[in-house]
């Protein structure tokens, strides 16, 4: 019975090889130390329960059915196995299936980046999901990509922005905010917040780069205002705004004169670490949550301050409903404080 915890303590798991053994319990492990929700679950019935389906098991490849139910009992669709470059996750059926034709279309042509001078002297980026891979050099060619993209509009030029964060389903947060530099300026813009409300990591950017606490992580200088700016930017989101995405719209809660324009976000809104259990085989675990630059630790999707369902045109920004109704508040916004 998939999703329901059923334990029969007469019936003692039969003996699994050693590597097996050894594969669930460094899984089991990681997850009760360092999961977000490890207190949602009993981890003696949890462990008994695994160890009962795992029964006949002879290779890795026969355990990969159970790690589904294992981040189900932990309430976690965030988390995945990778395992021979495949990712076995929980599909939480709670989420209701996304409807916007628009945003998924435009998803499906595999975005990139796009910039454009709008009406009014506003600047509109594109910005999509970013998978850069783990390398600091990848994040930092990464980052530049972005810089380049937003240089290309003469920022010191531009009277306020558009975020267009509607296509950016996630990847790594450090290239899109280093990038952001110009839009942002410096300053500390958010964090990662425990289990019990203790801030961990934050997130800052000095001198136009970024920073996760005192580690430099960007390398950029292009086109940096070199001080924190003020311009108003409208924030567009769509329910395909997810996981890093959801980080870049978190870093600019609380930012003056900055509102947010679209759908509610997808809602990962945690932030995972990647373990190695054994050869190309990584548990990546939600183990925080992100909070904005006045501590506020966000458990679900963001909605945004004037709600827009549809009337997306990624072809003709003219014709979007979401860049007009940004377009008409900028037109009365003032520069923030």
């Amino acid at each position: 019975m998939t999703g329901t915890l059923v334990v029969r303590a007469q019936s003692a798991p039969a003996l699994l090889p050693d590597s097996l053994q050894a594969y669930l319990d460094k899984s089991l492990s990681l997850l009760q130390t360092y999961s977000l929700e490890r207190r949602r679950v009993d981890w003696p019935q949890l462990r008994q329960a695994v160890y009962q389906k795992a029964q006949g098991a002879r290779t890795v490849r026969d355990l990969l059915p159970i790690y589904p139910f294992i981040f189900e009992q932990l309430q976690d669709d965030h988390g995945w196995l990778t395992y021979q470059d495949k990712t076995y996750k929980w599909r939480n059926p709670a989420r209701v299936p996304y409807a916007n034709a628009a945003v998924k279309a435009a998803l499906a042509q595999k975005p990139g980046i796009r910039v454009r001078r709008l009406p009014g002297n506003v600047g509109y980026i594109q910005l999509p999901g970013i998978n850069a891979g783990g390398s600091m050099a990848a994040q930092r060619a990464a980052a530049q990509v972005v810089r380049d993209s937003v240089c290309r509009l003469q920022p010191d030029k531009i009277k306020a922005w558009i975020l267009d964060l509607r296509l950016n389903d996630g990847g790594a947060m450090a290239p899109m905010l280093g990038g952001l530099a110009p839009l942002l300026g410096d300053g500390h813009l958010g964090g990662f917040v425990g289990q019990n409300g203790q801030p961990q990591e934050q997130w800052y950017l000095k001198q136009g780069n970024f920073y996760l606490d005192t580690l430099q992580i960007t390398d950029l200088t292009a086109c940096w205002p070199g001080k924190k700016t003020t311009r108003p930017i409208a924030v567009l989101l769509s329910g395909r705004t997810a996981s890093s995405g959801e980080i870049v719209a978190i870093s600019l809660k609380g930012r003056p004169a900055t509102r947010f324009f679209g759908e509610p976000t997808y809602g990962a809104t945690t932030a995972n670490e990647s373990y190695r259990i054994s050869g190309t085989s990584y548990l990546t675990i939600a183990g925080t949550l992100d909070a904005d630059r006045q501590g506020t630790a966000y458990r679900t999707r963001l909605v945004p301050d004037v709600l827009i369902a549809e009337g997306d045109n990624f072809l003709d920004l003219n014709q979007d409903a979401k860049v007009a109704a940004a377009l008409r508040w900028l037109k009365t916004a003032r520069p923030g404080k």
